[in-house]
């Protein structure tokens, strides 16, 4: 078993209308997000994924598509 971890980093903005104080302009924030997947290496030689346990790009994709957006 072992543990890939990638680190995306990213910016929001949001203003909360109605509100008096300083966040009725709008403003931004900067996120930092950590994803770790656990799993078995694959073990297949000559296979273009041999030695990983997930690629990297479908990790992107699947945050991209599920917290960034």
């Amino acid at each position: 078993m072992i543990r890939i971890t990638k680190a995306f980093k990213f910016e929001m903005a949001h203003a909360l209308y109605g509100y008096d104080g300083l966040c009725k302009n709008i403003h931004g924030h900067s996120y930092r997000l950590w994803v770790t997947i656990r799993g078995e290496i694959k073990n297949k030689k000559k296979h273009r994924k041999d030695g990983m346990v997930m690629d990297f790009d479908v990790i992107k994709k699947i945050i991209k598509l599920e917290i960034i957006e």
